[in-house]
């Protein structure tokens, strides 16, 4: 079976304690947090799967160059998520 993984360009913002907000332009309602690197790029990679894992057409993604960040200490990261497992592991509601 071939998988579908796609990437996208992720803000990531730390805050204190560790925490980073991810957020990610081009992805509407893509945004999570993590304490510590490791946790926010899984959040953020759990969190690009179930927003696009049962989109018939995805959005375009952005060139890291292009994105603009605060002077905050933000940065920005690429971020993979294989949208066939998404897809197996969730179950779609329709309202």
């Amino acid at each position: 079976m071939n998988h579908k993984v796609v990437t996208y360009p992720a803000i990531f913002k730390p805050l204190e304690n560790d925490i980073y907000v991810i957020s990610f332009p081009d992805v509407k309602g893509g945004i999570t947090e993590g304490q510590g690197l490791r946790e926010a790029m899984k959040m953020a990679a759990d969190t690009l799967a179930s927003r696009l894992y049962n989109k018939a057409v995805l959005p375009k993604a952005s060139k890291a160059s292009d994105i603009k960040l605060p002077d905050d200490g933000s940065f920005v990261a690429p971020v993979s998520a294989d949208l066939t497992e998404a897809s197996r592991d969730r179950i779609n509601y329709e309202i």
